[in-house]
């Protein structure tokens, strides 16, 4: 099973340095979903108050430079 890398950019990086291994593509797009929803309810003032914007980025790699397979963003707009 490969092993996907699940890194978090909000002005600074969290590197998951352990990743998980998950059967395809699809199975970590949903584990990519659970971990926004885990970073949104465990964050005591909002993951927006430092940064308006921020990202979940999925890599083969537990490196930065790794091949990006697919990134989530959000952002606040006003």
């Amino acid at each position: 099973m490969p092993r996907y890398f699940f890194h978090v950019h909000d002005g600074g990086s969290v590197l998951d340095d352990i990743g998980l291994e998950l059967p395809d593509i699809s199975a970590a797009r949903t584990a990519a979903i659970e971990l926004t929803g885990e970073i949104l309810r465990s964050e005591v003032v909002g993951p927006f108050m430092d940064h308006l914007s921020w990202q979940v980025e999925v890599t083969d790699s537990p490196e930065l430079g790794g091949r990006p397979l697919f990134v989530l963003q959000f952002s606040v707009a006003e």
